[in-house]
């Protein structure tokens, strides 16, 4: 994930983290990688649903990565992603408090999963429904227990998950905003055209695009017309069964979806519910300068100084928003100018050090 070509959520993430880590003057910063589990045992868990921040075999790599922690003099550990959690314990044991332990966290596996649990996308077996409800006292018992006993802090993507994080007993909480940058499109946007780009097997923006497609009435997707970017492509193709008047265009190549985000007079981020991490897409779209509809859900884990988003907090007042705003030449360009304002005045990288000095000093 640190080095990875890819840009999702979680690459994107990881690699923020790791640069503002090595932006710190007095840390010499150095990787340590542990494989995913092949234990049997773990693997079914997972495979059943049940899994338990047992991604990974804690007990046979611990040895070597204590040996490296003690051979190397190591006095500050990040820890990147929750999954990573159980690896505090046999540091804590071994060291003590002389090794600082930080939690690096994309968001708590008990978040999204409570979000499938009470919002699922079928209808889950009352068996299902009940190892589900195990499951989840599990996560959120294995979540607290680690910070309360194991970790010495944890940084987090968003202010409602630093809350969370108090909530859960951690030591220290800090909020590291997504950092802002400016590769504005040549924007060229078309009248009305509206556009939504995510991965489509994600509950949350499947659900959240579907809302929003409920509320889209005659009146307006007469003067309003919707672009879909994601894949996989079956679930493209069957959003546009469910609502023919959007048009499915696959998964793009990033030379394409920037062209094709240039025609866009609105980029759409309807997330109405408060899911792990930050929505790591909004970061890219205000980095392109265009229009921005979001939710304050989905603004999550971002701070600015100057400029604004259009916000709507509910499928019926974006569709609203979407009517009023998307065919006016005029207020697209407002939007545009707004989001280039954003974009120019995020956090500076000594804000973000600073919150993660905060946690180890």
């Amino acid at each position: 994930m640190l080095r990875s070509e890819v840009t999702g959520g979680v690459q994107l993430c990881s690699q923020e983290f790791h640069h503002i880590i090595e932006q710190i003057p007095d840390i010499n910063l150095s990787d340590y990688f542990v494989p995913y589990t092949r234990k049997i045992s773990q693997r079914l868990l997972i495979k059943m649903g049940m899994e338990n921040y047992s991604m990974y075999d804690v007990k046979k790599d611990a040895p070597a990565l204590l040996e490296h922690i003690q051979k190397n003099g190591i006095d500050i550990v990040f820890m990147n992603m929750s999954s990573m959690v159980r690896y505090a314990r046999p540091i804590r044991e071994a060291f003590g408090p002389r090794v600082k332990i930080v939690l690096l966290s994309h968001g708590n596996h008990s978040g999204d999963f409570l979000h499938l649990l009470t919002k699922p996308l079928g209808r889950p077996s009352a068996i299902r429904r009940m190892l589900d409800k195990i499951r989840l006292g599990m996560l959120i018992a294995t979540e607290s227990g680690h910070r309360v006993r194991y970790l010495d802090g944890v940084v987090a993507l968003s202010e409602t998950e630093k809350q969370i994080e108090n909530w859960f007993g951690a030591k220290k909480t800090s909020f590291l905003p997504r950092r802002l940058y400016a590769e504005f499109l040549p924007h060229d946007p078309v009248p009305g055209r509206v556009g939504f780009v995510g991965r489509l097997d994600h509950p949350p923006n499947l659900q959240g695009i579907s809302l929003l497609l409920d509320q889209i009435k005659p009146e307006v997707h007469r003067s309003v017309s919707f672009r879909l970017v994601g894949a996989p492509e079956s679930f493209g193709r069957d959003l546009q069964k469910r609502y023919p008047f959007i048009e499915y265009l696959g998964e793009l190549s990033d030379a394409g979806l920037e062209k094709e985000v240039a025609t866009w007079s609105i980029f759409l981020n309807p997330v109405w519910w408060y899911s792990t991490g930050a929505s790591t897409k909004l970061a890219r779209a205000i980095s392109w300068g265009v229009p921005i509809l979001s939710t304050t859900a989905g603004m999550r884990g971002y701070r600015w100084k100057e400029g604004a988003l259009l916000v709507a907090d509910t499928p019926e007042e974006m569709a609203g928003v979407l009517l009023r705003v998307a065919p006016d030449a005029t207020q697209v360009r407002h939007w545009a100018e707004q989001t280039r304002l954003i974009a120019v005045n995020g956090p500076s990288m000594e804000d973000l050090a600073a919150q993660i000095k905060y946690i180890y000093q």
